[in-house]
């Protein structure tokens, strides 16, 4: 990512959107950072979660493509859980705190359901 951090839309997308941190647990050490972009109307976002090993900036280019179209984008940067139901309570919290109705749990619904099947 070295010479991505160097370019101007990666320089523009961070000057642009800030990253935000939010504490949602009890324990104050589980901190959510996240992007989010785009028209805060929009209470039904996409939401991307980063690779193990990635942050949540990996999606810039996404996030500044997606905002451009009127989409509301959020990009997430998850703490340490140690099994996934802590996980998902933890996820429940932030959509919560964020104030959204509903996600989009997995494009391939989406796309059968609009789309047909595409095995």
């Amino acid at each position: 990512m070295g010479e991505i951090k160097v370019s101007p839309d990666y320089n523009w997308f961070r000057s642009t959107v800030p990253l935000k941190k939010i504490i949602v647990d009890d324990d104050d050490s589980k901190v959510w950072s996240l992007y989010d972009a785009g028209p805060r109307s929009i209470r039904c976002p996409l939401i991307f979660l980063p690779p193990v090993s990635g942050t949540a900036d990996v999606f810039f280019q996404q996030i500044l493509a997606l905002t451009g179209w009127g989409y509301r984008v959020i990009a997430l940067q998850y703490p340490v859980y140690w099994d996934h139901l802590e996980f998902c309570d933890g996820f429940r919290k932030l959509l919560d705190h964020l104030q959204l109705d509903k996600l989009l749990a997995d494009a391939r619904l989406y796309a059968e359901e609009n789309y047909g099947r595409w095995d």
